[in-house]
């Protein structure tokens, strides 16, 4: 029997090698064929959403119109936040724009660079436009005391452009190191009035100064100018030198502002395709690495209304398709062989193995069933133990209610009560998490809005502690995720009561934000912090209370721990740096296109 089996398996890979050589070539062809057709329908589908995006970005248009040459401020993007102190430390990395001799746009003097030189950096985020001024200057004169004008000393000149079009310009001074002084300035050159809502400081340096400031980026359009202007003696107070990559006399001097990247600027870059943008009057963008001469590209027109405003054309290599399909077309068949080999070994061999271990299986499998059976009871131990204990538990309990009624002042009979009490907790405790397991097992997910799930916990602990004080900080009023609110809302229940029970202060903090792709949920509270030779309090049984509290059973903080790894998240537990407490940090992913958890 096992060598008719024998023969059965080794023709069986020669018939498919046979198979191989003669209907390969074939196949081949046509799975070549509908390769090329469908990299170039992904890549026409890429072109004509990426082109969709474009016809409705309003920078890209402004950009498209907008064909005036000039000098170019690009803003870094600011993700965090940055301390006006003149340092320029807390400011992402970044390549700076330089000024020297050849940006001189007024020159009254022989000029040195430690005359006057400096480095700019421009940064933005959604409400300000952040400037950074290092200034090389060998005399620093500032404005004199008591003084009206703002120009007869070392300044700084802004001009913009609002969104309206409308001509502004601003002149930055200080009569000493320290907060600045920013003026408009009128069309006959004179300061009209400060500028309260643009904020900085000047900060005097070893060779010469730094001015760190931010403005609103509400008025601000897309033309901006600034320069640094040289005043070196206290006496003329003179002008020597004016540098700038633009001039801030009139609008038509002015260079373009381009904030930080934008998600679609983001979104082409990362694109593996040459990307060009051709609009009528020039090519726009022209960017990506060189494909070799086997390529597929798409041509889409950018439309807005019926109006063609520019084509954009996607170029990817065709290398790795037509790589494929030359190495199947010239080595399957000496794969088929590889193969047929190794499946020939490999029957004989488990038919050896097979005959030799058959018996050593069937104890196995015995084996494997009596463990089986044995985990099926560990598993449903503490159900059964729950189910059989209550029972005597209420015949205890109401033998000795009725021993109390009788004799009041037995301290033995309130002892049995108050054990009775603690068993009655651990019992419900136990089931609590035996009810989690089964709700774990559930796949009844839902997307839903972390914040309001906090906000309506909240409400319900203000009601069930009065004694404590509760703060809700949330930076954000909609934080998507997925899972199962009723699980999310018992896990921060479990946080919270671990936290008024240790706040000495009766005060417990709440803060949601996003950070990273994750919803950020901390449960903060003032008191003793963490042991140092603590066991690890997310594990079942564990818990670090007195004799006091005996009959906790530390399942809160495993529950806890539990409900986060089920939703893809994770639960931490630190000691708070600021003041004596504990932060605890539950992380959950955002919103995910499946509903589906683990």
């Amino acid at each position: 029997m096992i060598q008719r089996h024998f023969w059965f398996l080794f023709c069986l890979p020669l018939l498919a090698s046979l198979s191989l050589f003669v209907f390969a070539p074939t196949q081949i062809s046509q799975w070549q064929e509908e390769a090329n057709l469908s990299q170039q329908a992904a890549l026409a589908t890429t072109a004509q959403g990426v082109a969709a995006m474009l016809a409705g970005d309003e920078r890209f248009l402004a950009f498209i119109a907008d064909d005036e040459s000039g000098a170019v401020y690009r803003s870094v993007e600011i993700q965090s936040e940055i301390s006006l102190d003149g340092r320029i430390t807390d400011w992402p990395v970044h390549q700076r724009m330089v000024f020297g001799l050849d940006d001189l746009i007024r020159i009254r003097f022989p000029y040195a660079t430690e005359s006057l030189s400096y480095r700019l950096s421009v940064g933005s985020d959604q409400n300000y436009l952040y400037l950074h001024y290092e200034i090389t200057d060998d005399f620093v004169v500032y404005r004199a005391l008591g003084s009206l004008s703002v120009h007869r000393n070392d300044h700084i000149q802004i001009a913009y452009a609002d969104r309206s079009g409308a001509f502004h310009r601003l002149t930055l001074s200080a009569r000493q190191p320290g907060e600045i002084d920013v003026s408009v300035i009128g069309e006959n050159g004179r300061a009209l009035r400060e500028r309260a809502d643009i904020t900085g400081r000047w900060m005097a340096t070893e060779k010469g100064f730094n001015v760190e400031l931010k403005v609103p980026r509400e008025e601000l359009g897309r033309r901006f100018s600034t320069l640094v202007t040289d005043v070196d003696e206290e006496g003329d107070r003179d002008i020597r030198f004016m540098m700038g990559a633009s001039s801030t006399r009139t609008s038509e001097d002015l260079g373009r502002l381009v904030y930080a990247p934008t998600d679609l600027e983001r979104l082409l870059a990362s694109l593996p395709y040459i990307t060009t943008l051709v609009s009528e009057r020039q090519t726009l963008i022209a960017q990506g690495v060189p494909v070799p001469e086997r390529s597929v590209s798409a041509t889409v027109p950018i439309l807005t209304g019926d109006t063609q405003v520019a084509t954009l054309t996607l170029e990817q290599s065709s290398d790795a398709s037509e790589y494929l399909i030359g190495y199947l077309r010239w080595d399957v068949f000496r794969l088929s062989m590889t193969v047929m080999l190794m499946i020939l070994v490999a029957t004989v061999i488990s038919i050896w193995l097979a005959r030799k271990q058959v018996v050593k299986l069937q104890g196995t499998v015995r084996s494997a069933e009596h463990l089986r059976q044995y985990n099926d009871y560990l598993e449903r131990m503490a159900s059964r133990l729950n189910h059989e204990l209550r029972t005597p538990i209420s015949v205890v309990k109401s033998s000795l209610e009725n021993l109390d009624a009788s004799d009041a002042d037995n301290v033995y009979v309130h002892r049995a009560q108050e054990g009775i009490g603690r068993l009655t907790s651990i019992l419900n405790k136990m089931a609590e998490a035996r009810r989690l397991e089964e709700a774990l097992d559930e796949e009844d997910v839902d997307r839903f809005n972390l914040a309001e799930v906090v906000i309506g916990c909240l409400e319900g602990y203000q009601l069930a502690y009065p004694e404590n004080r509760f703060t809700l900080k949330i930076e954000s009023e909609d934080v998507p995720v997925t899972g199962i609110p009723e699980l999310v809302a018992q896990m921060l229940d479990k946080l919270v009561d671990n936290a008024v029970e240790f706040a000495e202060d009766g005060e417990v903090t709440l803060r949601l934000h996003i950070d990273a792709g994750c919803a950020v949920l901390r449960v903060i509270n003032s008191g003793p912090g963490l042991p140092e030779d603590r066991q690890d309090l997310m594990e079942s049984m564990v818990s670090v209370r007195g004799a006091s509290t005996s009959d906790h059973l530390g399942l809160g903080l495993y529950i806890a721990r539990v409900i986060a790894d089920f939703h893809g998240g994770s639960l931490e537990l630190a000691n708070r740096e600021e003041a004596p407490g504990v932060t605890a940090t539950v992380r959950l992913p955002l919103l995910r296109l499946t509903s589906r958890l683990r």
